[in-house]
């Protein structure tokens, strides 16, 4: 029998971030939005609702940081929005998850290979957490660009 090893994997994202590149819904619509940059990078756009209010929110692309616009509304600390695609109008909550801090719902984008990026959708709470499926052709990625595809 062949002896099993373990391999313990670091990334550093303070000196070299991530950013999510190609965000889409779970229909194939991309979020990309190359009009509104945050941090040089296009942003990830949505549709945003709370309560009767409506507008969109770009979400900072830097895994980690949490510089989104908000445009058309105002949504006070601590309050939850509806996250939808800004194209099929399909709302990006979560199925059956919740935010391990403050248990709010969990918004959800897919990644290109099966990866998906989850956040909370209460407005200050700052969990979020990123999946990866494919592991060996992410992590292959992660080491080649640094960016999350």
């Amino acid at each position: 029998m062949d002896e099993k090893t373990k391999v313990q994997i670091e990334i550093d994202v303070s000196k070299h971030p991530l950013h999510v590149d190609h965000p889409s819904c779970s229909k194939g619509h991309s979020l990309r939005c190359e009009n509104v940059k945050i941090n040089d990078y296009a942003s990830i756009k949505v549709k945003a609702k709370y309560k009767e209010n409506s507008g969109f929110i770009y979400i900072d692309p830097i895994y980690g940081s949490f510089d989104n616009i908000i445009e058309g509304m105002y949504v006070p600390d601590g309050e939850v929005i509806e996250l939808f695609c800004p194209e099929c109008n399909e709302n990006l909550t979560a199925v059956d998850d919740t935010c391990q801090v403050c248990l709010s719902p969990m918004f959800l984008f897919h990644l290109p290979s099966q990866g998906i990026v989850e956040g909370c959708l209460k407005k200050g709470c700052m969990f979020h957490k990123l999946k990866i499926v494919d592991a060996e052709e992410q992590v292959a990625r992660l080491f080649e660009e640094r960016m999350l595809l």
